[in-house]
């Protein structure tokens, strides 16, 4: 959290003059509530959860306070829902349900409990923005933000057909994928991951499946109200090498290929805005540009669709060059 960053670095440079100064020096300005929202609207998936938290600082060492559950989560007193609005009125309202989600990988934060809001199946419409509202039924404070709805994108190639294999075996000729984006669709991503079977030789264990990504740049498009059509090539070669770049050899580990899933993901602008402030450059001298779309808090609010193209088969030249080529022919691929 860029807040929390900030927080570490002013109580860095204070530190540093603290021993010339009187004991009794206020640090900490007053408290002032600043709530957090992170969550992506889906029309793809059945429910959406959202993260909701609050920013907090004290007195004393942050990564031991980020790990305690009070500062971070506020209790069982916010009241969330989400307005439909069509034509600058809402039109609908629907509340999110707080409940405990899975524990949470370790780091910063703790792993449990892992608290969240989440809606009851209610769909999400393309011709609508939506506003998430907090509202702390204790102290009064209420925090928001309001998002259009990615619709989804017409995968051109490749198709859904299982007739339809993945060529790449011809070094004059890419295997080209192409998409059409859809309305309110701003970044586009894509994204190739190549499952396989592991099985190490002579110890009875069943094979393990295995998968690796092969993320290629993302596309912005200047208006995401025009529909554009995006054309990915992708050279056979490279194919070969990213997989001998990602597996490791063993000669006692045989391997099966299972196919390709092709990714398509396309966000909304303000999904593209923090991606593209939060992978800026920085350097000693310079920090990471804040950037949210919450009013009265922090945080993005946004909206993404993501289209899976699974289980797309490589044809038989291609299978062949994954025992032969001479960045995959150590990797036993049977």
């Amino acid at each position: 959290m860029n807040m929390r960053k900030s927080a570490f670095a002013l109580l860095a440079v204070i530190s540093l003059f603290v021993s010339a100064c009187d004991n009794e020096i206020e640090l900490n300005a007053p408290y002032k509530e600043l709530g957090v929202i992170y969550g992506l609207i889906d029309p793809s998936e059945d429910t959406l959860s959202v993260r909701i938290q609050k920013a907090f600082l004290g007195d004393g060492n942050a990564n031991q306070m980020a790990q305690i559950t009070d500062s971070i989560y506020y209790p069982d007193i916010l009241d969330v829902k989400i307005e439909r609005i069509k034509n600058g009125s809402v039109i609908s309202t629907f509340p999110l349900v707080r409940y405990i989600g899975p524990d949470k990988e370790p780091g910063e934060f703790p792993v449990a409990p892992n608290i969240l809001y989440r809606t009851n199946g209610e769909e999400f419409f393309i011709d609508s923005d939506y506003r998430i509202v907090v509202k702390n039924t204790q102290s009064g404070h209420e925090f928001s933000s309001t998002t259009p709805v990615v619709d989804s994108m017409k995968i051109v190639r490749p198709t859904r057909s299982p007739s339809s294999l993945i060529q790449f075996s011809n070094p004059s000729y890419p295997y080209n994928v192409e998409y059409v984006t859809g309305k309110n669709g701003k970044v586009f991503t894509f994204t190739l991951r190549f499952w396989y079977t592991e099985e190490v030789a002579g110890s009875g264990n069943p094979a393990d499946t295995s998968y690796i990504d092969w993320n290629f740049p993302s596309t912005t498009i200047a208006n995401p109200d025009v529909i554009k059509t995006i054309k990915i090539p992708i050279d056979g070669e490279d194919f070969y090498k990213f997989v001998g770049q990602k597996i490791l050899a063993n000669s006692n580990v045989f391997r099966h290929d299972l196919g390709l899933d092709f990714i398509f993901m396309a966000g909304a602008e303000f999904l593209a805005n923090y991606v593209s402030i939060s992978q800026s450059t920085t350097s000693v001298l310079t920090t990471t540009p804040y950037y949210s779309n919450v009013i009265g808090g922090t945080g993005i609010f946004s909206s993404r669709y993501v289209q899976p193209i699974p289980n797309k088969q490589l044809d038989s030249p291609s299978k062949s060059l994954l025992q032969t080529s001479p960045y995959t022919s150590d990797l036993n691929f049977q």
